[in-house]
């Protein structure tokens, strides 16, 4: 068959192998017993296999077998988004491969967990409320004296900026609160790889010294941003603190791609002004859009793409001030202190305040120092959950030393960097519980994006070497939440 009849064939392998996949874990969910599954595993070995990642061998195989189905759904609905695209777009089935695979790996990465929400499903509740026309929740929430709920005046509420439940409002309209988060979070997780991996080529068009990206390159600094980073594990979890990371970092992403591409100053805002929305560190990173939009322009059209960027983040600053008085009587008032905080926590911020210098040595630390214990049976690297050094998460980092310092884009990239950086080092809580630094997420989009330019489109052999070590290591962090949160 020649290769222009192959084209059509190989345009439908994708949403085929896909369906196919459903399938199997539908009729997995049917005809398998989850009880006997363990059984088997216990008794296969002479070693006890009483436990899996911190979980019961018969409550971690139960798990699985409940989130059959919910497998399923997820396959049909990639194999339905690879057929529309493979119809309408073929120029994007890169894209819509690389979505597909991130999602299904990160499918089975939570698949323990995968038939019900989250223990902190805040943003299904507020989404919920938001969808019967209420900013207070209507009932007390699950867990309601852990998990950062905020309680006021009698009512019970959610502090965390809102932009996440906005986009599920829709969905509570037929679900109520009953939402599964970790899906959500995952499927934007799949969503988050497939546009970096969009991003990658642009990155070079904007130096001065422009380079193309090769396929190698592109492929590997995506798998490293997907499985080598804290992004990994927190795109498996749902929970409202990885979920609105996740989010923050598709607006991002596609507020970058609208500054290296098509160049639409309003489009770019209202990215931005969404990210800011799911975590207000993102919000810092304007300079490097401010430069990429008005580098080139006269100086009557860089101030109307100023103002068109503007506009959107000032419309999102109004809207916070109203949602803020119409909850707390203040336009200023975020409710954060009146969030139920653990006992420790809550005495930290009473006595220093949420954000202080004293704060930067410990931050410093968890980021970029602390180390794992080593030990010599599975997993062999235990990580405390306060945090990991990035740079034995992802040593692929290490490339930056070769970043070209003396170009513009890479300059206003790296200040823009160390800015959204800034309140999260001088912030009370280093983000505990977790299998490495997750306030890094913040900023990676933009450290990527450096790290592409000192690459120049090119991987070579130790930049493959130190993606794998990168990918390995995310996989050990994803296993290590598991035993922190089941241990």
């Amino acid at each position: 068959m020649s290769e222009n009849r192959m084209a059509p064939v190989k345009r439908w392998l994708l949403p085929g192998a896909l369906f196919l996949l459903g399938t199997g874990a539908w009729s997995a969910w049917k005809f398998t017993d989850p009880r006997l599954a363990a059984l088997r595993y216990q008794t296969g070995s002479s070693i006890p296999r009483g436990y899996i990642l911190g979980i019961s061998t018969i409550n971690f195989f139960e798990g699985l077998h409940q989130s059959l189905p919910v497998i399923a759904l997820i396959c049909l609905f990639l194999s339905l988004t690879a057929l529309l695209i493979s119809w309408k777009k073929p120029a994007l089935l890169g894209s819509a491969a690389v979505f597909c695979f991130s999602v299904l790996v990160y499918t089975a990465s939570a698949a323990p967990n995968l038939a019900s929400q989250s223990g902190a499903p805040h943003y299904a509740w507020l989404a919920d409320a938001f969808a019967n026309g209420r900013f207070v929740l209507e009932e007390e929430p699950p867990y309601p004296e852990e998990n950062d709920w905020t309680y006021y005046n009698g009512q019970w509420m959610v502090s965390f900026p809102p932009a996440p439940a906005l986009i599920l409002t829709p969905i509570a309209l037929f679900t109520g609160p009953n939402i599964n988060d970790v899906v959500l979070t995952l499927i934007f997780g799949g969503l988050n790889v497939a546009l970096f991996y969009t991003l990658m080529p642009l990155v070079g068009k904007r130096m001065k010294n422009k380079f193309d990206t090769t396929p190698a390159a592109r492929l590997g600094l995506t798998l490293t941003f997907g499985f080598g980073t804290v992004h990994w594990w927190l795109s498996c979890f749902g929970q409202v603190w990885f979920t609105a990371q996740i989010f923050a970092t598709t607006f991002l992403l596609l507020a970058l791609y609208e500054a290296l591409g098509p160049a639409r100053p309003v489009w770019c805002g209202v990215w931005l002004a969404l990210a800011a929305l799911s975590r207000p560190p993102v919000l810092l990173a304007l300079p490097v859009f401010l430069w990429l939009l008005c580098e080139e322009s006269q100086p009557r059209q860089q101030l109307r793409s100023l103002l068109k960027i503007v506009a959107p983040l000032a419309a999102a600053g109004l809207f916070m001030g109203w949602y803020n008085y119409a909850r707390f009587g203040n336009p200023f008032e975020l409710g954060y202190r009146y969030m139920v905080l653990e006992e420790l926590l809550a005495d930290i911020v009473e006595k220093t305040g949420s954000f202080s210098l004293s704060y930067l040595k410990t931050n410093l630390y968890h980021a970029f120092l602390n180390l794992p214990e080593l030990q010599a049976r599975w997993p062999f690297v235990v990580m405390d959950g306060w945090g990991l050094s990035i740079l034995l998460s992802t040593p692929l980092l290490l490339v930056l030393a070769r970043t070209p310092l003396r170009e513009r884009f890479v300059q206003v990239v790296l200040i823009s960097t160390l800015l959204v950086a800034l309140p999260s080092l001088l912030y009370y809580n280093t983000g505990y519980l977790q299998a490495g630094y997750r306030y890094s997420l913040d900023f990676l989009p933009l450290l990527f994006t450096a790290l592409a330019a000192a690459m120049r489109g090119r991987f070579r052999p130790a930049s493959w070497a130190l993606a794998a070590f990168s990918i390995i290591v995310g996989f050990l962090s994803l296993c290590n939440f598991y035993i922190l949160v089941f241990e």
